[in-house]
């Protein structure tokens, strides 16, 4: 069925098995029970309730449901409905996704959720934890700068020890050669 086919036949009722998704739009039951309200019917009333599903006790459960504060008698109400609901199954409830985050111990009022995208300005660092974590984790390590210091003193110091024997070296004495000597190599070197 293509899509405009499909939304006559749900706003008609005609369709036997559907599959529909709901994003919240703020944390509150209410937005998630108001789907299954009868005064919220497709057929009837044009509404959000693709199933048109009709219970007089939910539907006077929501009524009351929907203009209470949080508290136990509220969460007693919400209760007996998802109760009522999975008793009557007007939908088949096939997955509802878990959002998972890693933070650091120091990020306060963080949990991470499926309706709310924009937590930010709920979110507290605890600054003393912060630093001393960093402190801890940030220590310079040394070592590698010794190991270099020590390889460079190994490598630099045999030619320091060479030049350091050349320049201290005393001189062997040059003796002088003999006059004969020296004249006769002078003429052999000219043969």
């Amino acid at each position: 069925t293509d899509f405009n086919r499909f939304q006559d036949k749900i706003r008609q009722g005609n369709a036997q098995l559907f599959f529909f998704g709901w994003n919240a739009d703020y944390p509150d039951p209410e937005n998630l029970l108001f789907l299954l309200h009868g005064a919220q019917g497709k057929v009837r009333f044009n509404g959000q309730n693709a199933a048109n599903y009709e219970n007089p006790e939910y539907d006077a459960l929501f009524e009351r449901m929907k203009a209470m504060p949080d508290g136990p008698a509220r969460q007693q109400i919400i209760d007996r409905m998802v109760a009522m609901l999975q008793h009557d199954a007007p939908w088949i409830f096939a997955f509802h996704p878990k959002a998972y985050s890693l933070q650091h111990g120091w990020v306060l009022n963080r949990k991470p959720g499926a309706m709310v995208r924009n937590t930010m300005q709920y979110q507290r660092l605890d600054v003393e934890r912060r630093e001393a974590a960093r402190a801890e984790w940030n220590r310079p390590v040394l070592w590698p700068l010794a190991l270099v210091a020590c390889l460079l003193a190994a490598a630099i110091a045999p030619a320091l020890i060479h030049w350091r024997r050349r320049e201290t070296a005393t001189a062997a004495p040059v003796s002088p050669l003999p006059a004969a000597a020296s004249s006769s190599s002078v003429e052999g070197g000219e043969r």
